[in-house]
């Protein structure tokens, strides 16, 4: 197979990367297309793999450009034609509904290329608070050969909220989840033995994500003050790069935080190690590696009810999902963790395995094929 990928953040993830790799390594061949922003910073930690031969790297608009879509999707599509030989290809992958779908849209309308589109956080909780975007929406999956979700959560949201009840039945028999993979450092480098908590009353909660509103770290905050009524004495290391400084403020006013900048993989490895539970309540999350790093640690974790890492286990399995403003429930769901911290723990380290890429990397490759005959 030949298969193009069109992105608008390959500069800023690995999971891309990491995927087409994989899928290449099966004896396929993978291009993708990485439409930007004008003068789009990349960061030092991506640098290497935009140097990949295989990457076409497009800056292709403007800032501005966001709020006129057809415009942007426009210009987009028209780099995508000028840099690709599109005819060669025997599908395209756009890793968003909206920014990318659109184009592989107009694609197979214009060159008959069958696609697959991936719906993601920003496409159902952005994009899809408009009207207009429900019709557009429809337009893409209608016309598409397969619709990848990286959660069941995300499939059953988008599919009875916005797919119109005449079509329903045939955009649901196309659709397919398939979570995301980890680099394969976490699983090379899975603790040996589980966790323990030495005394139950003393715990070591960590978050690892950007600091911003949508990871919630205020709701973890005001279940630690729960936590402290009930006697129990909580360290929170908060971990990550900051994007909202009023956010990075009020953490900075709590006693029992640590507040560290974003850790090179190398570091926050020995940082999962040194403390207990997980800790992400997030508002909105497509999948959520980290919740998955910690576990290759031993970590139990707890992540947001209805979000991107909600369904894979049965609940209390690897840990719990919990709504995520319900402080009570937070810290309840906190103390179930420690009053069977080891056997979770275990359990985490027995089932990290399910986000290694090379099995992940199959399913794709089966539903590729599958999409293909689909057409």
């Amino acid at each position: 197979m030949k298969i193009l990928f069109i992105c608008t953040y390959y500069h800023r993830a690995m999971i891309f990367h990491d995927l087409a790799k994989r899928i290449k390594d099966k004896g396929h061949e993978v291009e993708t297309f990485n439409a930007v922003v004008k003068k789009a910073k990349i960061y030092e930690k991506y640098k290497k793999i935009m140097e990949d031969s295989d990457v076409i790297h497009k800056e292709c608009f403007y800032y501005w450009d966001r709020y006129f879509y057809f415009i942007k999707q426009k210009k987009i599509c028209n780099a995508l034609i000028k840099s690709c030989e599109v005819k060669k290809y025997d599908l395209i992958h756009s890793h968003n509904l909206f920014n990318g779908g659109y184009v592989a849209y107009n694609l197979k309308r214009n060159f008959g290329i069958p696609y697959i589109v991936s719906i993601r956080s920003t496409d159902v909780n952005s994009f899809l608070r408009l009207p207009l975007f429900k019709r557009i929406a429809n337009k893409i999956v209608e016309e598409a050969s397969g619709i990848h979700f990286l959660s069941f959560p995300y499939k059953e949201n988008f599919l009875q909220k916005f797919i119109i009840k005449e079509r329903l039945e045939i955009v649901e028999r196309k659709s397919i989840v398939i979570t995301n993979g980890l680099e394969d450092f976490w699983l090379e480098n899975r603790n040996n033995k589980a966790k323990e908590i030495k005394n139950p009353k003393k715990v070591r909660l960590l978050l690892v994500g950007k600091i911003n509103k949508n990871k919630n770290i205020f709701s973890v905050i005001e279940a630690v003050r729960l936590l402290e009524q009930k006697g129990y004495k909580i360290e929170l290391t908060v971990v990550g790069q900051i994007l909202d400084e009023k956010v990075l403020n009020k953490i900075r006013k709590e006693k029992f935080i640590t507040f560290l900048p974003y850790k090179k993989k190398e570091e926050l490895l020995k940082i999962y190690r040194e403390n207990d539970i997980f800790v992400m309540p997030s508002v909105h999350e497509t999948f959520g590696r980290v919740y998955a790093e910690a576990m290759t640690q031993g970590l139990p974790v707890i992540y947001s009810k209805g979000q991107g890492f909600d369904g894979i286990f049965e609940d209390g399995w690897i840990g719990y999902s919990v709504p995520s403003n319900d402080i009570v429930y937070i810290s309840e769901c906190i103390i179930k963790i420690i009053n069977n911290f080891s056997t979770i723990s275990k359990k985490c380290l027995e089932n990290c395995n399910k986000f290694n890429w090379e099995k992940i990397s199959e399913d794709y490759a089966r539903f590729y094929k599958e999409s293909i005959n689909r057409k």
